[in-house]
């Protein structure tokens, strides 16, 4: 899931950030509350976890300002305040969950995993299909010509955001951003080679499907000169007719 991380609390967002990323997600992580507010105006996050208590504006009256403007998804918000007031009024005010400071990582995890089926269910993405291309992300697989395929966790985002955007050209700060969660601590090279990887795992796949073609499969991901890349959609859809 791409998930947006407010935390003012560096050593902790740094600490949850490595971890969640191991498990799959891509972060982005926020540590005001200015900037967090702005953030989820603009962005379709699949799930955001908003701390109460920030610079410069709080996680209650971020939320509000997000539901006011129709932004729906889900929010797990984390405080350390223990009084029941300020847990009733996070809610009233749109938080999907609430979790209090100090929580343990497997516990935050379930919550993700609970909110993130909701998430999907805002979205109506569970699944993506392009071609004889099909991926599931809240269920973690790909399929292509209907034989799962495993694909590493970076890999698997980049195809998802390519599917879901077809006719999308990214730069790769875009991907940097997207898929690794920041576009300062990626390097170009690990950008192309996630790109040279999928693209061949998936010209393999292809070529074990059951028909022969005559098509380069290395162009399904798409180099735009001087832009970026993008899924040919059209080549796709040749597969499979």
């Amino acid at each position: 899931m791409w998930i947006l991380l407010v935390e003012d609390e560096k050593q902790l967002a740094s600490s949850l950030k490595r971890g969640l990323e191991e498990e799959g997600h891509v972060l982005e992580v926020s540590h005001d509350g200015e900037k967090a507010e702005l953030q989820g105006l603009v962005n379709d996050y699949d799930l955001v976890i908003l701390d109460w208590r920030l610079p410069h504006r709080n996680g209650k009256q971020i939320l509000e300002r997000w539901r006011s403007k129709e932004r729906n998804f889900p929010v797990l918000m984390l405080t350390a305040l223990e009084d029941l007031d300020h847990k009733v009024s996070g809610l009233d005010a749109g938080a999907d969950d609430y979790m209090g400071k100090p929580f343990s990582f497997e516990e935050l995890l379930a919550r993700i995993r609970a909110l993130g089926r909701r998430s999907s269910e805002i979205h109506n993405d569970d699944a993506v299909r392009v071609g004889p291309i099909e991926l599931d992300s809240r269920r973690h697989w790909v399929k292509i010509c209907n034989v799962e395929r495993s694909l590493r966790p970076k890999e698997f985002i980049l195809l998802e955001l390519l599917l879901s955007e077809p006719e999308t050209v990214f730069s790769k700060t875009q991907l940097a951003e997207r898929v690794w969660g920041s576009a300062y601590h990626v390097t170009d090279n690990t950008i192309e080679a996630t790109i040279s990887t999928l693209r061949q795992k998936l010209a393999k796949s292809f070529q074990e499907c059951e028909k022969e073609f005559m098509i380069d499969y290395l162009q399904v991901i798409e180099t735009i000169r001087g832009a970026g890349y993008r899924l040919n959609s059209e080549l796709i859809k040749e597969i499979e007719e």
